[in-house]
């Protein structure tokens, strides 16, 4: 039974945890499902063109068939250019959520060093007490 009370508490904080999404992952998460469904409706475009050109080498007489060739090839060079957009949308999106991670790294890496400074200062009896550390950085510059 502590077992899963344990199990549900942790899974509890991983979704709390999973649940602030900034805005730059939300971002590609959106371009991810754009470029996914392009994609999908490309690959069924070319699924009807396929077929179309397997009827049209069995019925080649039919003008129809000739006439929907031409339409299903309008509506496949229009998705691939959806489908090359939303791509490069979604590139975009990860260069812009990897930068944002690049700075969130390095604020976090300043935040740390803030606090060990801090930490240093509290450790001196005086305000005005150079610790070793300080006289080793002192005699660098």
């Amino acid at each position: 039974m502590k077992l899963r009370i344990a199990f549900f508490a942790c899974s509890l904080f991983f979704m709390a945890c999973s649940g602030t999404k900034s805005y730059q992952q939300v971002l590609v998460n959106d371009r991810a499902l754009v470029y996914r469904d392009t994609y999908k409706a490309y690959t069924e475009a070319e699924n009807r063109y396929l077929n179309l050109l397997f009827n049209i080498e069995r019925f080649p007489e039919e003008e129809e068939l000739w006439i929907m060739k031409r339409e299903q090839m309008q509506e496949i060079s229009q998705l691939r250019e959806l489908m090359l957009l939303a791509r490069g949308d979604l590139d975009d999106a990860l260069q812009s959520w990897e930068r944002y991670l690049v700075e969130l790294q390095a604020e976090k890496k300043t935040e740390a060093l803030q606090k060990e400074r801090m930490m240093r200062r509290q450790e001196a009896s005086s305000p005005g007490e150079l610790l070793p550390q300080d006289a080793e950085n002192i005699g660098r510059h």
